[in-house]
């Protein structure tokens, strides 16, 4: 009996392993292997070629985000369907192990167990980059910063907003990926864009710190454009703590091509017509602003001649040259920026925090030259300090200067007596000022301490 049960044993191993074998080295695809649903097991290459050719439809791609759909015409993407690869790799379902791997996946097929091949798909990845790109326009969102907005003139934090962007190459390479897995539906990959300001940045953005207005005497269309364009770009700014605002930076160059209209500008010393005509009275406006405001100036220029639109010392000049309206926000708090044209009149204002509040007095004085004078009061009307445009513009450097140094080398003078015509300290009931030549000369000095230390720290960099 035991001999009979291991003869049994024996030819059952021996009949099956013959079939397994049987299976290897025929001409036909192991039993039950199927493509995309279709059977094409127990076919020869051939046949299960022309069954595939004859059931398999080619079906249309999907793209999913979130609750929208994306339909891909396989045409557009030039989809490719490679039989022959396809059916290679089905006949090598019971083929590409060793022996006993594929006398077992044979006798797991005739036992009725599927097998699943993928169909070999390929397409033009340029064309399917094309078509992400359209779907990306959909898609894409850019992330916006928190801001300010003016009610009612109250001041209220607009919440920030996260971006999206479309992963086009990630996108393409799942997509090659799972269409050769038998996945006709993707997801898009997308990426989240957080945005630079948020909404908690801007709390303590409450109150109006500076404010100034100007009126249009020059109404033609090319000036009233240039404002309009100006104001706008320069509008809606949040300068953080530290940060500087550059006026050229904002407008863009001033060129037909940036949306710039023809106009008078003062060139030279002379008023003539070109690109851009009326962006100074903006850059004057807003410098005005930002004086009442109490940031600090970094630098200013004022025009060759007088402007119509404010007092003599009260201008910014700008040009594509490099002169330039530079401020500072040299508080503790951010600060905002914001700037409208109506009806002929330019408005510009800078809000901030209430502990930042300053109360400010402009001035200006006449003698050698122009002077102007921001002066500071308390609560009371007593004045705390007095800067003179001097000081303002030497506002972020004179802590690194020697004015006794400099006095004593470049004017042969005392420390007193450069302080004051730099602060425009009442000498004799006037104030002191520099002769246009003693300005030029404590420029002169400037520049060459620059040069200098420029010097020191190249030599300092090679060492």
């Amino acid at each position: 009996m035991k001999k009979k049960i291991i003869l049994s044993i024996f030819l059952l191993i021996l009949i099956l392993t013959g079939l397994g074998v049987y299976c290897i080295n025929g001409d036909k695809i192991s039993k039950n292997v199927y493509v995309q649903n279709i059977n094409i097991g127990d076919l020869t290459k051939d046949e299960a070629k022309d069954k595939l050719s004859s059931e398999y439809k080619i079906q249309s791609f999907k793209f999913n985000y979130k609750e929208k759909t994306w339909d891909i015409d396989p045409k557009t993407i030039d989809i490719n369907y490679d039989l022959d690869k396809t059916i290679n790799k089905a006949y090598d379902v019971n083929r590409k192990g060793n022996i006993i791997q594929n006398i077992f996946k044979s006798l797991q097929n005739l036992a009725g167990i599927k097998t699943k091949v993928n169909l070999v798909i390929s397409c033009d990845e340029d064309k399917l980059k094309s078509e992400l790109e359209k779907i990306s326009k959909e898609v894409n969102k850019d992330s916006k910063d928190a801001t300010i907005k003016i009610e009612k003139k109250k001041v209220k934090v607009v919440k920030e907003e996260t971006g999206l962007k479309l992963d086009i190459e990630k996108t393409k390479e799942n997509f090659i990926e799972d269409i050769n897995k038998g996945k006709s539906t993707q997801k898009l990959v997308v990426s989240q864009i957080k945005p630079k300001i948020k909404s908690s940045d801007l709390k303590g953005i409450d109150t109006l710190l500076g404010s100034y207005s100007t009126t249009l005497y020059d109404s033609g269309y090319g000036r009233v454009q240039n404002i309009k364009l100006a104001t706008k770009k320069t509008s809606d700014v949040i300068l953080m703590p530290g940060e500087t605002f550059s006026y050229n930076k904002h407008t863009g160059v001033r060129s037909a091509e940036n949306g710039y209209k023809l106009a008078h500008v003062i060139s030279s010393g002379k008023v003539a017509y070109g690109i851009g005509g009326g962006v100074c009275q903006v850059s004057s406006t807003l410098f005005n602003a930002v004086l009442y405001s109490g940031l600090d100036i970094v630098s200013r220029t004022n025009h060759s001649i007088p402007s119509t639109y404010v007092d003599l010392g009260r201008d910014a000049t700008v040009s594509d040259s490099g002169i330039d309206f530079v401020f500072k926000n040299n508080y503790k708090h951010p600060v905002f920026i914001k700037n409208n044209y109506k009806d002929g009149v330019i408005k510009c204002q800078i809000f901030g925090h209430k502990s930042d509040k300053k109360n400010i007095e402009i001035s200006t004085k006449y003698g050698y030259n122009i002077t102007t004078y921001r002066t500071y009061y308390d609560n009371n009307k007593k004045e705390i300090k007095k800067e003179a445009e001097m000081k303002v513009l030497l506002s972020g450097v004179d802590n690194y200067l020697s004015l006794s140094q400099i006095a004593q080398d470049y004017f042969g003078k005392s420390r007193s007596w450069l302080y004051q015509r730099i602060n425009g300290a009442t000498v004799n009931g006037k104030p002191a000022q520099f002769t246009p030549e003693e300005q030029q000369r404590f420029a002169n000095a400037l520049m060459d301490i620059s040069e200098k230390i420029q010097n020191t720290a190249k030599r300092l960099s090679t060492c």
